[in-house]
């Protein structure tokens, strides 16, 4: 099974994996082959499973299940839940539940020597909507997210808290660690607390989320665009895909493929005296938005590339002998998330020019002499009315805003853990920003979709005006007046839609 990021998305809000059952025959084995390996092997300096973590692996101890819970609780360092049971700052439900998701395919690719029936439990979990809560900080992106990734260890063993539907069915220090689950409260065997903390779920889950979430906004970004452009006029050719053949790229023939139609049919002509082609951010709309479709398919993939895979330390690798073969355990950095913090500091950058598109579009739409149809500021009576000269402003803060916030994360190295971790790539803080990112994204598409809106107010054929649900039972203004519920209505529906250019209800 390949895990798809539209399939892991689905998984923030419901579900659990059918294909784990097809796994449970080799991962028994190598559960099997790891027990030998304690039992007969004469190397005693497995790393974290005879010793300890980070610097302090350098001795054997043979208190294999205590070495394990050490690992747990001596990362476990972030507040999630008062001495009440109340929550603090913490993932969202959706986000801990791709985070859960994306650490139990990894392990059940293999490679691990995890147990099947941890595995199930995860999965379980997943089905009943118990979700263990998962801090937002801790996670350096190098030898795996362990702060946020070891609560979900801590939850197993009764000593953290639950969200979702079924968060009263986990164990916790409040219920006196009693779970209708079978095999919680859970006790944690050779190799399985390092297993579940020691790779790259927490960074990768979240990138993809935040890729599909930002991809859905991207996308209804054009559907504002077709709403506009077929009772405004612009100059086609810029749209027209023979134009777009010159080059290989496939974001701009997509943008092409989806506006050239409609541009086409109420086509802006050429006037002696007047400029023949439209500024940048109306003319340049293929290569502009072309190239951020490209980065989001780019980081997609990428994304999916590391979700498809065991990241872990140590990690069985085969060997042969005796024409048998035979298995070992090998230790290294299959724990280092560096493609996903380079993707998570390129899905920044490809926002935040979406952003400033969109803030050169909208000050198109409000100044007369670039759009040739609206009024100043989208006021039904300049002068006297001020318009949408506030969601300009707004627009403008939003945009500086994600500028700003914009230096990559993966340089941002700081040497840590006894120098263990001398050079780390920073991933988790990058995601960490995007999320603010996308939440910032989603109110500026709101302030843009009510722009084009009240754009329709003075189209010059209104019979070209499409209805459209997005604005559905929403007023243009013709007097000035708050525009909160409008805006906050929109972002309720931007969070609530999926964009009809999508393929499948996700992907």
């Amino acid at each position: 099974m390949f895990l798809q990021l539209s399939e892991l998305y689905s998984l923030s809000h419901s579900g659990s994996f059918s294909h784990l059952s097809e796994r449970k025959e080799r991962l028994e084995q190598e559960r099997k082959t790891l027990e030998s390996i304690l039992s007969s092997s004469k190397e005693k300096l497995i790393y974290g499973i005879h010793t300890g973590f980070g610097p302090h692996a350098f001795t054997s101890n043979e208190e294999l299940e205590l070495i394990q819970k050490s690992l747990i609780y001596h990362l476990t360092v972030e507040p999630v839940l008062t001495g009440d049971g109340i929550p603090h700052s913490h993932l969202h439900h959706n986000e801990a539940r791709v985070v859960l998701a994306a650490r139990l395919f990894s392990l059940s690719l293999g490679g691990s020597g995890i147990r099947y029936e941890t595995l199930e439990i995860l999965n379980e979990l997943l089905k009943l909507d118990c979700i263990p809560i998962i801090p937002e900080r801790g996670s350096l992106s190098a030898s795996g997210d362990l702060i946020p990734l070891s609560y979900i260890p801590l939850a197993l063993l009764g000593e953290s808290g639950f969200t979702g539907k079924g968060k009263e069915l986990g164990p916790t220090k409040l219920n006196g660690k009693r779970s209708e689950i079978k095999g919680l409260p859970w006790t944690p065997q050779p190799k399985e607390a390092i297993s579940l903390t020691n790779g790259t779920s927490f960074t990768t889950a979240l990138l993809g989320y935040q890729v599909m979430e930002f991809r859905n906004l991207f996308l209804l970004t054009i559907e504002i665009l077709q709403y506009l452009f077929h009772y405004h006029s612009v100059f086609p050719d810029a749209f027209h895909p023979e134009y777009h053949k010159h080059k290989q790229f496939k974001g701009p023939k997509f943008l092409s493929s989806l506006l050239h139609p409609i541009v086409s049919q109420n086509p802006k002509r050429k006037v002696e005296g007047k400029r023949i082609q439209d500024i940048y951010s109306v003319r340049c709309i293929p290569q502009i938005l072309g190239s951020i479709w490209d980065e989001i398919e780019s980081i997609k993939n990428i994304v999916e590339q590391e979700l498809n895979s065991l990241s872990d330390n140590p990690v069985l690798i085969p060997t042969s002998e005796n024409e048998k073969t035979e298995f070992r355990f090998a230790e290294g950095g299959g724990f280092y998330a560096s493609q996903v913090s380079f993707a998570a500091d390129r899905l920044q950058n490809a926002m935040a020019v979406w952003f400033t598109w969109v803030d050169r579009f909208l000050n198109y739409l409000m100044e007369p002499k670039e759009n040739d149809e609206f009024p100043l500021m989208l006021s039904a009576k300049p002068g006297t009315y001020a318009g949408l000269s506030g969601l300009g402003l707004m627009s403008a803060h939003l945009t500086a805003e994600v500028r700003r916030d914009s230096m990559p994360g993966s340089i941002q190295s700081i040497p840590t853990n006894g120098n263990n971790q001398d050079i780390v790539p920073m991933g988790a803080i990058s995601v960490l920003r995007n999320r603010r990112t996308v939440l910032s994204a989603t109110k500026l598409l709101a302030i843009f979709g009510y722009a084009v809106y009240q754009t329709s107010l003075f189209a010059k054929r209104k019979e070209l005006v499409p209805d459209f649900k997005l604005f559905s039972g929403i007023d243009t203004m013709e007097k000035d007046r708050s525009l909160d519920f409008e805006i906050q209505t929109l972002v309720e529906r931007i969070r609530n839609t999926t964009s009809s250019l999508a393929t499948t209800p996700i992907d």
